[in-house]
C-alpha cells in the first residue's frame, strides 16, 4: 500500500467491497485492500479501478490486490492468487461509491470548526445566520446578508451586503461573494472563488484621453448544487443577473463574464473563458482551455472540444472543435489536410524546380 495515497477508513476484503458495489468476484475473496491508487501505480494492498481496455492491459502486471472492473472488459491472463477482480456494471460508478466512503471517513477526521460563529469572525448585526450554520475565523459578513441552515463558511471568506447563501452551502477559504449575489442550496465554492466581481466593460472617454468604466449594477444568481473550482470568477451583470443553472459544474480558473446565462447541469473544464451575454443550454460540455465569444448562443446538449475558440452560435446537440471552432467532422477533415501540407509543399517545390 502507498502510505501517501488515500486510505480506506478500515481494511476491506474483496468480498466486502463486492457487497458494497453489487459486484461479482474473480479470484481471492479474502484479498484485502487498505488503500487506493491507479492500476499502474498501485502497490500490494491497494484497490484500483479498470474502466476501459487501455487500463485492462495493465492488470496482469499491476501490484494492486483488488480491482473494480467493468463487466465486459477482457483482463487477459493473470494470477488470481491473493488478488481479486470485482466485476461491476460500470467501474466508474463503483469507484464513486468507494470514493464517497473514503471522503466520508476523511470528513469525520477533518478539523472543521464547530457550528456557530467563531469569535474571530465579524458579522454585521443586521445579518441573519440560521441555526446550524458555521462561520469560521476571520470571515466577514456584511449588512442584511442571509446565511442558510447548516451552511459552512470557512476562514477568510467575505460576504458583502445583501448577499444570500443557501442552506448546506460550503464556501471554502477566502471565497468572496459580492453585493446581492445569491448562492443556491448545497452548492460548493472552492478556495479563492470570486462571485460578483465587476464586469469587464469600458468605452472611450468623451475627451479621447482614456477609457471610461461602465458600471455593472447587476448581480449573480447561482442555482442549487452548483460546484465552482478554485480561483474561478463569475462577473456580476451590467443590469440584470449573471446566471448559473442548478447542478452545473465549473472547474478551476474559469472566467464567466457579465450577463452570461448557463443552463442546468452544464460542465465547464478548467481555464475556459466565457465572454459577456453568452447563453449556454442545459447539459452542454465544454472542454478545458476553450474561449467563447460574447453575445452567442450555445444550444442544449452540445459538446465543445478542449482549446476551441467559439465565435458563432451552436445548434442543440452538435459537437464543435477547432480555432475558430466549427462542426467537429469539418474540423477533423481540415486538420487531416493541414497535416499533409508539408509533403504537398515539398512535391510542389520539386515540380516547380523541374520546370
Amino acid at each position: 500500500m502507498n502510505d501517501l495515497g488515500p486510505a480506506l477508513h478500515s481494511p476491506r476484503t474483496a468480498a466486502e467491497i463486492a457487497a458494497l458495489v453489487d459486484g461479482t468476484i474473480e479470484g481471492a475473496e479474502d484479498a484485502v485492500a487498505r488503500g487506493i491508487d491507479t492500476v499502474e501505480h498501485a502497490l500490494e494492498g491497494d484497490l484500483t479501478f479498470i474502466g476501459d481496455a487501455r487500463h485492462a492491459r495493465h492488470w496482469a502486471t499491476s501490484n494492486a490486490s483488488v480491482a473494480l472492473v467493468t463487466r465486459e472488459l477482457d483482463l487477459g491472463e493473470w494470477d488470481p492468487a491473493g488478488r481479486a477482480a470485482i466485476r461491476v456494471a460500470d467501474a466508474d460508478q463503483a469507484m464513486i461509491q468507494v470514493l464517497e466512503l473514503i471522503e466520508a471517513a476523511a470528513a469525520e477526521l477533518a478539523d472543521h470548526p464547530p457550528a456557530g460563529v467563531h469569535p474571530d469572525a465579524r458579522v454585521d448585526p443586521t445579518a441573519s445566520i440560521a441555526d446550524g450554520a458555521t462561520i469560521g475565523p476571520f470571515v466577514v459578513i456584511g449588512p442584511r446578508c442571509r446565511i442558510g441552515s447548516n451552511a459552512c463558511i470557512e476562514s477568510g471568506a467575505r460576504i458583502y451586503a445583501d448577499a444570500v447563501v443557501g442552506e448546506d452551502v460550503q464556501l471554502h477559504a477566502n471565497v468572496t461573494v459580492r453585493e446581492r449575489c445569491v448562492i443556491g442550496a448545497r452548492s460548493i465554492l472552492h478556495a479563492g472563488v470570486v462571485i460578483g466581481s465587476d464586469g469587464f466593460g469600458y468605452r472611450p472617454a468623451p475627451d479621447g484621453r482614456g477609457l471610461r468604466k461602465i458600471p455593472h449594477v447587476g448581480h449573480v444568481e447561482i442555482g442549487e448544487e452548483v460546484e465552482i473550482g478554485a480561483n474561478a470568477c463569475v462577473d456580476r451583470g451590467k443590469f440584470g443577473p449573471t446566471v448559473i443553472g442548478a447542478g452545473s459544474k465549473i472547474d478551476n480558473l474559469c472566467q464567466i463574464g457579465h450577463n452570461v446565462r448557463i443552463g442546468r447541469c452544464v460542465v465547464i473544464s478548467g481555464l475556459t473563458g466565457i465572454a459577456g451575454s453568452t447563453t449556454i443550454g442545459d447539459g452542454t460540455l465544454i472542454g478545458g482551455g476553450s474561449g467563447l465569444s460574447d453575445h452567442i448562443n450555445i444550444g442544449s446538449g452540445c459538446q465543445i472540444a478542449g482549446r476551441s475558440a467559439v465565435m458563432n452560435d451552436i445548434p442543440d446537440g452538435e459537437t464543435w472543435a477547432g480555432m475558430p471552432a466549427k462542426e467537429a467532422r469539418i474540423a477533423m477533415k481540415e486538420q487531416a489536410v493541414i497535416r499533409r501540407l508539408p509533403d504537398w509543399s515539398k512535391r510542389l517545390k520539386e515540380l516547380l524546380d523541374d520546370r
